[in-house]
Parts: structure tokens; C-alpha cells; sequence
């Protein structure tokens, strides 16, 4: 029998700054002999987090011939420093450190890969931007590298549910944590524990600013708000071009119900797209995931949906790794594989978007009431509308329509996730809903989806968001992927007189929509709370905002504005 697994805690990793020490255990054989090691540097403490989610566990991994690494980052838990603690600011450092230290241990053979999802997964975007020689590859799980688009603001709108609860549930308890230790008991201690037993309150509370659970002990909360995307507060957080020029192979994973989809969608395709010697070294795995599952890699995506989707994500990822660090056969993957939904089946491709998918516009069709799915919107593929009058609904952000699953992080993340039903969404009169005809044949969607809108407005600025949805025969209502885009004042001002031309990005899907089943977009001006609401004022400081008015929004679907849903139609 094999001698028992070697489990070493809290050995100290050295920062190169000369200041803070890290703390890392690490899981190896006791015999002899160097190993190729898995790092993984974590913001949630590496003892509950070495094997969680189903990413890696460090057993099977030591079985199978590897040293694992698993490190607190600094500021978090048993390691010291950086307090209180800032989502990405300093991660590449740290990685780059650990990478060395792993190399440098008499067990490692010095080469290391980096695995983890989530936040987990931050880090090793930014070691590429230090490039610490050791480092041979990268297995991101549902992350980004750009986190002002890809993580906190989307769509110019701050994906509040994800970035308020994420700060709430995984990052302050322990930052209050390491408060009381220092004999200080910030006001926020009462306000934290509030705030998770009653999360909707703390999503409501105006302005968003006001947030006592995390004052004293998250300030990165504010620093978000106070920073829209594009802000030159962004550049020292995201990876930016290290990502494109980076020559590891890389195995990205993905779910189209994940939080992070765009980003991890983008980092496939810019690195591909550079050309690079790690061009044709890039592998995309998309599935039917959210972002939260009891069983990541498993056949359940949200509450009411199961696919047969099961994939030993674990054995894939060790074989990427044996390959990378120690010369070995690898898997046997192509350049993509994904997870066709519909038919639920997966599927090899050879790049991502698909170069055989054709964008189709299906056009917004009504007689002027299609308001909910009682109203008369239609869809039609290929047809432009005609003279036709244009649809109205009454934006009151007071009174915003809910979010019901998608790609959600928020309370409860297990129940308000993945394809769910919309029909309780679509019995708001303030939820346009334009639906096709029943399918003779099947049509399948695989691909970057958006719509074209063309929108009047009672207010100065405002915001539209669109959803994708299979309707089953049955009535029920499956969303696929939904989008946001917040309309400035000057973009309003430079339309005088016209309607303005609104692009909103769903992100993408697959998903063959089967004979009998009908397309359908909604579109409306609120998703809550997976995002902010706009006060439909002309100065919207997210912050502070306190102040909400009623816009009055008109969708033009006529001749001169055909307001389309621009799909990626995969040939028969």
C-alpha cells in the first residue's frame, strides 16, 4: 500500500516585496523523487477550499503523480497583510511568488500549473502579467481577466446582486474576523450579520453607497462603485494585453449560465485571435453551469433544469496537467468543446464563435401591445416590418421587473440560477414579449447573440435589457441568455428628434430550439437585482443615487427602425 498522503499546513511562502508572508499547505507523496505541483492561490481559505466544487481534489492529484499547493492570499485568512483586503489588487505578485517558492521545493520537479474557479481563477490571469518562469499552464474555472466589463459592470450597468452578495458572503466575514482579532470592533459586525439573514434589504437599500455591513472592513465595495468601466482605476486591477500575449496553453472552462461567461469567452478568443506560439495551445470547454452547483461538473444547472452533462472535469484537467508538467499523452480535446442544449448533446468545434453560423435577424413584429405574453408580439426571421406601430411600456424602477435565473450569483445562488421558467416575468405589462410562430423544423443557436432596439424615451437616460428564451410546448418558458446596456444622456442628446439605436449584448448560447418550440425575446429596462436600477436621470451617480422617476419607452419596429434579435443560426 501507498504511504499516506503527506499534508503539510501553514508553511510560510515569503513575498519578493520583503514584506508579508503567505501561508500554504501542501498535500505530496512522503517518498523520494520530485513531482510536477498545482498551485492554487485562494481568497477563501485554502483549508475548506483545497478540494471544494469539484476543481481538484489534492488526494487524487498526489495519487496521480503531482504535488498540490494550496495558498491563502494575502489579507485572507491564515495569511498575513494587505488588510483590509482588495479583490484583485496585488494577485499577480502573489501568484508569481508562490509559483517560485513551489519550484524551488526539493518535492517539485519546477514545473507548475495553476488550477481554480471563480476568484480563484484571478490569479492566474495576473501571474501572466509577470510571467514567473516556472509557470507552464493555466486551468481558469468561470473567470475573467478585464474586471470592470467582465466581472463588476456589464453592459455599462453595476451587476449589483453578484457584486453586493460575493462582498457580503465570502469576503467580509472574514475581514470582520480579522478585525475583532485586533481588538476592534467595527460598527459593521451588527449591520454584517443583519445583512445576511436578510439579503433583500440589503439589496434594496438606497443609495448603494449606504452599506453598513461592509464599512470599515471592505472599502473595495465603494472603490467599485465609484468606478464605471473604462476608468483608469482598472488598469492596475486587469490583466490587460498580458492575456493576448501570453505563450502558455490554456485550458479554459465555461458555463453558459455562469456570471463570468464573457470574460472567459474573450480570453479564448483574444488569445487565439493574437496568433501567438500559444494560439493553437488553447482548449474551450462550455457547459451548462452556473456559477453555483452542489456538483460543479454535474447534470444539475439551477433549480428547475437537469442536462446530462456529467464530465470527470477532475480527471480532464489532471491529464491537461501531466501533459504540460511532466510530458505525458494529455486529453484528447479539440480546440472546443460545448454543451449543445436543446438537444443536450456535446459537441467538438474547431474555433469559437462557429464559422459556419450565419447571424439571421428575427424582427420585432407587433400591432402596438406587446406587453407580456398575453400581447401581440411577434417574431418573425428574415421579414422586415412594415408600417407598424411602435410598443410602449412604463419603466418604474420603484417597481422593477425581478430577476429570475440566468447567469446570477445571489442569495440563495442554488435556487434563483440556470434556464428558469419566465412566465411569472412575462405577466408584467412593463415586459415587451415578442414570441414566433411553432418551429417546423429545428433551429439551432450557437454563437455571440444581440439585439438591435430602437428606443424613444420620456427620460434623459435610462437603461434596456433583452433576454433570449426557449418556449417548450408545454408553455414553459426557458431563459437562454439576457443582456443589459445602460443609455447615457449623451447618447439620447445626440439623437435629437430620432429614436437611438441600442445594441444590447446577451453574451451566447447553444441551444437547437426543437420542432414545435418557439422563439422568444423580452425586452424591458430592469433586472433586479442582478443589476443596479437606473433612476432614469440624466446624472446617474450609481453611489449615490436615492432619486427615482418613471420613464415612459417606446420600441420602434417599422420600415426605417427595424428593432431585430440577431441570432447565430447553425446550417442544417
Amino acid at each position: 500500500m501507498r504511504p499516506p498522503i503527506l499534508r503539510e499546513r501553514d508553511l510560510a511562502v515569503p513575498l519578493g516585496d520583503g514584506g508579508d508572508v503567505l501561508r500554504a499547505d501542501v498535500y505530496r507523496d512522503p517518498a523520494p523523487g520530485r513531482r510536477p505541483t498545482l498551485l492554487q492561490l485562494t481568497a477563501y481559505d485554502k483549508a475548506n477550499w483545497a478540494s471544494v466544487n469539484g476543481v481538484i481534489n489534492p488526494e487524487r492529484a498526489v495519487d496521480q503523480g503531482f504535488a498540490v499547493v494550496v495558498v491563502d492570499a494575502r489579507g485572507r485568512y491564515r495569511s498575513g497583510g494587505a488588510e483590509p483586503f482588495r479583490p484583485f489588487a496585488g494577485s499577480g505578485v502573489e501568484a508569481a511568488a508562490c509559483v517560485a517558492w513551489a519550484a524551488a521545493q526539493p518535492w517539485s520537479n519546477g514545473s507548475v500549473g495553476m488550477y481554480g474557479a471563480s476568484n480563484n481563477g484571478v490569479p492566474q490571469w495576473q501571474a501572466l502579467r509577470f510571467r514567473p518562469a516556472a509557470l507552464r499552464t493555466i486551468v481558469p474555472h468561470f473567470t475573467a481577466s478585464e474586471f470592470d466589463r467582465g466581472w463588476v459592470w456589464r453592459g455599462g450597468a453595476f451587476q449589483l446582486g453578484f457584486n453586493l452578495w460575493w462582498s457580503l458572503a465570502n469576503l467580509a466575514p472574514d475581514q470582520l474576523r480579522r478585525a475583532l482579532a485586533r481588538d476592534r470592533v467595527p460598527d459593521s459586525a451588527a449591520a454584517l450579520a443583519q445583512a445576511l439573514r436578510d439579503p433583500d434589504a440589503a439589496l434594496r437599500r438606497l443609495p448603494l453607497a449606504d452599506v453598513p455591513a461592509l464599512d470599515g472592513i471592505a472599502p473595495h465595495y465603494q472603490e467599485w462603485l465609484d468606478h464605471p468601466a473604462g476608468d483608469p482605476y482598472w488598469q492596475e486591477l486587469n490583466a490587460g494585453p498580458a492575456v493576448a500575449g501570453t505563450d502558455l496553453p490554456v485550458l479554459h472552462v465555461a458555463g453558459w449560465y455562469n456570471v463570468h461567461l464573457d470574460g472567459n469567452l474573450a480570453n479564448y478568443a483574444a488569445i487565439r485571435a493574437a496568433g501567438g506560439p500559444a494560439a493553437a495551445r488553447q482548449r474551450l470547454i462550455i457547459g451548462p453551469w452556473t456559477q453555483w452547483s452542489p456538483a460543479l461538473f454535474g447534470d444539475t444547472c439551477g433549480p428547475e433544469r437537469r442536462f446530462p452533462s456529467t464530465i470527470d472535469m477532475e480527471g480532464l484537467q489532471l491529464a491537461w496537467f501531466d501533459q504540460h508538467l511532466a510530458g505525458g499523452p494529455g486529453p484528447d480535446l479539440p480546440p472546443v468543446r460545448l454543451f449543445v442544449m436543446g438537444i443536450d448533446e456535446w459537441r467538438d468545434e474547431q474555433e469559437w464563435p462557429l464559422a459556419r453560423a450565419v447571424t439571421v435577424p428575427w424582427f420585432l413584429r407587433s400591432d402596438g401591445a406587446a406587453n407580456s405574453r398575453y400581447g401581440d408580439g411577434r417574431l418573425t426571421p428574415e421579414e422586415p416590418p412594415g408600417a407598424e406601430p411602435p410598443d410602449t411600456f412604463r419603466y418604474d424602477p420603484r417597481d422593477p421587473v425581478p430577476t429570475r435565473g440566468g447567469a446570477t450569483y445571489l442569495p440563495n445562488p442554488a435556487g434563483n440560477s440556470g434556464p428558469m421558467d419566465q412566465r411569472v416575468v412575462e405577466d408584467r405589462n412593463d415586459v415587451l414579449v415578442y414570441t414566433s410562430e411553432p418551429l417546423a423544423e429545428p433551429v439551432e443557436v450557437t454563437g455571440p447573440v444581440h439585439a438591435v432596439l430602437y428606443l424613444r424615451t420620456s427620460a434623459p437616460a435610462t437603461d434596456l435589457t433583452a433576454k433570449l428564451v426557449d418556449v417548450h410546448p408545454d408553455g414553459r418558458a426557458e431563459l437562454l441568455c439576457d443582456g443589459i446596456r445602460r443609455i447615457t444622456a449623451a447618447e439620447l442628446s445626440a439623437v435629437t428628434g430620432a429614436p437611438l439605436r441600442v445594441e444590447v449584448d446577451l453574451i451566447a448560447t447553444s441551444n437547437v430550439f426543437r420542432r414545435g418550440h418557439r422563439i422568444r425575446l423580452e425586452v424591458a429596462s430592469s433586472s433586479f437585482p442582478k443589476y443596479d436600477r437606473h433612476s432614469n436621470r440624466a446624472h446617474h451617480p450609481v453611489s449615490t443615487e436615492d432619486e427615482f422617476h418613471v420613464a415612459q419607452q417606446t420600441i420602434m419596429h417599422d420600415e426605417q427602425y427595424p428593432s431585430a434579435l440577431m441570432l447565430p443560426v447553425v446550417p442544417a
